[in-house]
Parts: C-alpha cells; sequence; structure tokens
C-alpha cells in the first residue's frame, strides 16, 4: 500500500547517500588476515579519487578506466618478447647440437665386414635364407 504522506520532496533528503565516491559496490571474498587491509586500502584510493573529482582533475570516464585497468604490464610484455627470443636461440642450438650429433655418431660406428655378419647371422640363426648379398645391401644402406 502507498504511503499517502510520502513524496518524492519529502523522502528526498532521507535517501540512503552512498559512502564510495567511486561508484558501485559489490561483494568480493578475500582472505581473513587481509581483509583489513584490503578495506583501508581500498578507502584510500577512494579518498584520493574524490579529492581529484572534486578538483575537477577527473572525469567519470577515467575513474572507470582506472577502476578496469589491473596493473602496468609493459614491463612484462618486455620480458616475454625477451623470453622468446631466449627460447628461439635454445631451439636453434639444440637443432645444431642434434646435427653435430648425428653426423659424429655416422662416423665413430665402424661397420664389420659383410662376410662377419653373415656367419654371426648363421651362428645364431642357422636355417636363416640370408644371403651374403643381402648383407652387402644392408650395409650400403647403412652407409647412406
Amino acid at each position: 500500500m502507498p504511503n499517502p504522506k510520502g513524496h518524492e520532496d519529502s523522502i528526498k533528503d532521507s535517501r540512503f547517500k552512498a559512502a564510495w565516491q567511486s561508484g558501485p559496490t559489490r561483494t568480493i571474498r578475500v582472505p581473513i588476515a587481509l581483509a583489513d587491509a584490503t578495506l583501508d586500502y581500498a578507502r584510500q584510493i577512494d579518498k584520493k579519487i574524490e579529492q581529484r573529482d572534486t578538483e575537477g582533475k577527473r572525469s567519470d570516464s577515467e575513474v572507470e578506466k582506472k577502476q578496469t585497468k589491473s596493473h602496468d604490464t609493459s614491463g612484462l610484455t618486455d620480458e616475454v618478447k625477451r623470453l622468446k627470443g631466449e627460447c628461439k636461440r635454445l631451439l636453434n642450438l639444440v637443432s645444431d647440437m642434434r646435427l653435430e650429433l648425428y653426423h659424429t655418431r655416422r662416423a665413430e660406428i665402424e661397420l664389420p665386414e659383410a662376410a662377419d655378419l653373415l656367419n654371426r647371422l648363421k651362428a645364431k640363426r642357422k636355417k636363416s635364407a640370408t644371403t651374403l648379398a643381402d648383407i652387402e645391401a644392408i650395409l650400403e644402406m647403412i652407409e647412406g
């Protein structure tokens, strides 16, 4: 039921006035140990914004931009670029080392004679149908 004595003009001064100058508020969850310090810090920032607003140096849109910007990331961007360059350099170094290792291993391997390999194969597998020509072909493929 509407209040017959309530008019906009009569209740204008009795309305709740926000304690924060920065705009609407919301509930957040913070650790109990940090709750008081966080609230004090927020009040300090709100007070500075109020002072700047009263001096006319900052508009509402500037306050909103300041609130939405989390922190300065220019230093982090430079660090990411540096790390990407370092990563690329290390990948190239690993690739070069793999090639060097591949060529070193190939140079160090001394392959036995085809006849010796065939004799060792026949000693282990007497019924093997492998011929000396097969062993020579395999050795040629390994040597490249």
